[in-house]
């Protein structure tokens, strides 16, 4: 369908057409198209010296191909993404999918709430007996969190693996204060998504591989967690910067981060580590990277938003890594 559409464009490749006319065909408007200008998504072709943005066929395809990803609730930082091939789109197509799953289950915890409230048929107490639902139903879903993690706790990581650095590298943060007050729709449907998953033998199988295979490489920190857990917040923080100046994996301050980043996890306290240790320890890193990992990660930015900012730097941190490895084949 798509293909027969852009042929049907491709016959008037030559012509150019104003925004307005472009709004017209694609079913826009003017301001959507200006603003995907703005933010550098859909470029016109060409500007005339009168200040009037100009496009062709090819702009006209991209642009219904944008439209046709918004229906679809991708977000415009994905789309970006998926245009210039840095997200393959099978990946960002299961990413979508989980994600409307997650919405799917919001709608309906919200619905169940509201016909439990319908079928109370207390009035003018309909909203007090709403409200306390609500909270009925975070308070259960605080304990929940807990009993998940603890299964995580016990079922994923080894007995040799330390108690005090568990939640570390589960998560990155200290888990155990994340879920505070009422939980939204979204993050209730989110728990369930996480209780599925510590529920499925092969997942937990394969994160406990994951463990076992990393502890083979690294030398566990052999200061406080506190300390340790400074220095990884600092190298967040760092490498999140980075990215939001679009740094590329191969640029100094990027490959400088990751170099301290794997520092803290071997048994020197100098830079630079070597060679043979930054291979075993970044081949571990990439190898453990399945698609259930990215599943977890996934739900947990949506269950602990405070988490999204780590998801913002782990492709970024990944890239980076791959880099190096490649650097050092070719030595």
């Amino acid at each position: 369908m798509y293909a027969n559409a852009r042929n049907r464009l491709d016959t008037t490749q030559n012509q150019k057409f104003f925004i307005g006319q472009v709004a017209k065909i694609t079913g826009s408007s003017v301001p959507t198209v200006r603003y995907y200008d703005e933010i550098g998504l859909l470029s016109p072709a060409e500007i005339t010296p009168g200040g009037h943005r100009m496009y062709t066929a090819e702009e006209i395809w991209r642009l219904k191909l944008i439209l046709t990803l918004r229906y679809l609730n991708f977000g415009i930082d994905e789309i970006k993404r998926m245009l210039a091939g840095d997200i393959p789109v099978d990946m960002a197509i299961e990413w979508q999918i989980e994600a409307l799953d997650i919405q799917m289950r919001t709608l309906a915890s919200m619905k169940s709430i509201l016909e439990q409230t319908k079928q109370n048929k207390g009035g003018n107490d309909s909203l007090s007996y709403m409200h306390e639902l609500i909270e009925s139903i975070s308070s259960d879903a605080l304990e929940r969190e807990k009993f998940i993690l603890e299964k995580m706790f016990s079922s994923v990581f080894p007995e040799q693996f330390p108690i005090e650095w568990r939640e570390i590298f589960l998560l990155g943060v200290n888990v155990s204060s994340l879920l505070e007050g009422k939980l939204s729709a979204a993050q209730t449907a989110a728990l369930d998504e996480l209780e599925e998953m510590f529920n499925d033998p092969q997942i937990v199988r394969e994160m406990k591989h994951d463990v076992m295979s990393f502890l083979e490489v690294v030398h566990l920190p052999k200061i406080s967690v506190e300390m340790w857990s400074a220095r990884m917040l600092t190298n967040h923080k760092q490498l999140l910067k980075a990215a939001e100046q679009h740094a590329t994996p191969d640029s100094p301050v990027v490959q400088e981060n990751i170099q301290e980043y794997v520092v803290m996890f071997a048994d020197v306290d100098e830079l630079p580590v070597s060679h043979s240790f930054f291979r075993r320890f970044a081949e571990r890193m990439l190898a453990s990277q399945s698609e259930n990992l990215e599943r977890f990660r996934r739900i947990c930015s949506i269950l602990y938003p405070s988490l999204q900012s780590y998801m913002k730097t782990n492709e970024l941190f990944y890239q980076a890594l791959q880099w190096k490895l490649q650097q050092l084949d070719k030595e």
